[in-house]
């Protein structure tokens, strides 16, 4: 009697549905799903249920998912935006992503598990074995003989080579993620597949996948690391459109650039301390210090003290006080103030703009007798007049018992409205 598990899991929806008769239990708990063996059509095949994202220990797929797109327009906005149904429908692609790697590195010929159905969210695939009818274990866990190893990277390489015919990319290929199976090496594990020719590090993940099966296998036969170039070769062949599924690596290790070590015995430009090194003993352009201890024995640009020091002897441009000391005897382009002791005749004199003459109108005193026209307009310039002894000056009060001036009252009294109001 096989396991029945909660409502709250997705096998329950399949078991409830009938896609599956039967489940037997869980093979094995991975890194971003579980695998479980269930019972279909008759058959034991491999049921694999992702977990969700918060409990996955591989969070960090952005560079893996560059360049994935999916045809519904308004749900890619919606996935770049990152909203609540986005990211729904994110998680929704990334599991579908593996399927549909499945079916075409299938149809492609490369050994992958066959896939079955993908069915609410979980994938339905072929259960690898071994020649025993056991679960396949991984390469990690298989012990390999040293005479197969080298026959076990030339089938793994030739896997390699057609998933890039299909312009994808296992992307996080290593021993873990490949079966031992009865008809040869089988690559599982499809989540982080990548796109060769949308994604801008498609061949950096190409490299790794090569390297990491090939330095593992090297560690049971050292000949493969004699193979360190196939990467490159196959990825070179790739670019040019050269790549077929018969295509086989020389085996040739590309060239490398000399390192700073090994110029003192071969090509490559020396460095600043190498030129420093060799210029005592030959050519090279010499340093500043070096040309200052030159100049007093050959040739060489003066600097200017040594051209000041030449030029009271011999040629040099004159500096601007010494072009002022050669003006009276000879050429040069006068100063303005020298232009103009050159200009013929009197200097030109502006017609003088007379000034503003400034007037100040000094009225009488209130209540003078006689006074019946106001007093002349007088110059500002001219001095004022002062009170004589006895007469009592402008706005001047009235003495104790005297009569006030006509009008005077009536000073006061808009004198006292202005201060009330």
């Amino acid at each position: 009697m096989g396991a029945r598990p909660g409502m709250h899991d997705p096998l329950a929806v399949l078991l409830a549905d009938g896609v599956v008769d039967e489940i037997h239990g869980r093979l094995k708990s991975g890194k971003e799903a579980d695998l479980w063996l269930v019972r279909h059509g008759g058959h034991t095949i491999a049921a694999k249920v992702y977990k969700p994202r918060q409990e996955r220990s591989f969070r960090n797929d952005a560079g893996y998912r560059e360049g994935r797109q999916v045809r519904d327009t308004r749900m890619q906005r919606a996935m770049d935006r990152g909203s609540r149904f986005g990211q729904a429908a994110a998680e929704e692609a990334w599991k579908t992503k593996e399927a549909d790697a499945l079916y075409a590195l299938h149809a492609a010929g490369v050994r992958v598990p066959t896939p079955v159905m993908f069915y609410e969210g979980v994938l339905l695939m072929e259960l690898v074995v071994d020649a025993h009818g056991h679960p396949a274990p991984r390469l990690v866990d298989a012990h390999v003989p040293r005479e197969r190893a080298a026959a076990l990277y030339e089938d793994l390489r030739g896997q390699m080579i057609r998933m890039l015919g299909c312009d994808l990319i296992h992307g996080d290929l290593s021993p873990y993620n490949i079966l031992v199976g009865s008809n040869g090496p089988v690559l599982i594990d499809f989540p982080q597949v990548v796109g060769a020719a949308h994604n801008s590090q498609a061949e950096s993940f190409f490299r790794r996948d090569v390297e990491n099966v090939r330095r593992f296998l090297a560690g049971i036969d050292p000949s493969l690391h004699a193979a360190a170039g196939d990467a490159h070769e196959i990825w070179r062949a790739y670019v040019r459109r050269e790549l077929t599924p018969a295509f086989v690596p020389s085996g040739k290790v590309p060239e490398q650039r000399p390192r700073p070590a090994q110029r003192p015995h071969g090509g490559g430009p020396p460095r600043p301390a190498e030129r420093a090194a060799q210029r005592p003993h030959g050519g090279g352009s010499p340093r500043p210090a070096e040309r200052a201890a030159q100049r007093p024995h050959g040739g060489g640009s003066p600097r200017p003290a040594e051209r000041a020091a030449q030029r009271p002897h011999g040629g040099g441009s004159p500096r601007p006080a010494e072009r002022a000391a050669q003006r009276p005897h000879g050429g040069g382009s006068p100063r303005p103030a020298e232009r103009a002791g050159h200009r013929r005749g009197p200097p030109r004199s502006r017609p003088a703009t007379p000034s503003p003459v400034v007037v100040r109108v000094v009225r009488p005193p209130l209540g003078s007798p006689g006074a019946s026209a106001p007093a002349a307009v007088a110059p500002r310039t001219a001095p004022r007049q002062s009170a004589q002894p006895g007469q009592p000056g402008p706005g001047a009060r009235p003495p104790d018992g005297a009569q006030p001036t006509p009008g005077a009252h009536r000073r006061r009294r808009r004198r006292g409205g202005e201060r009330r109001s």
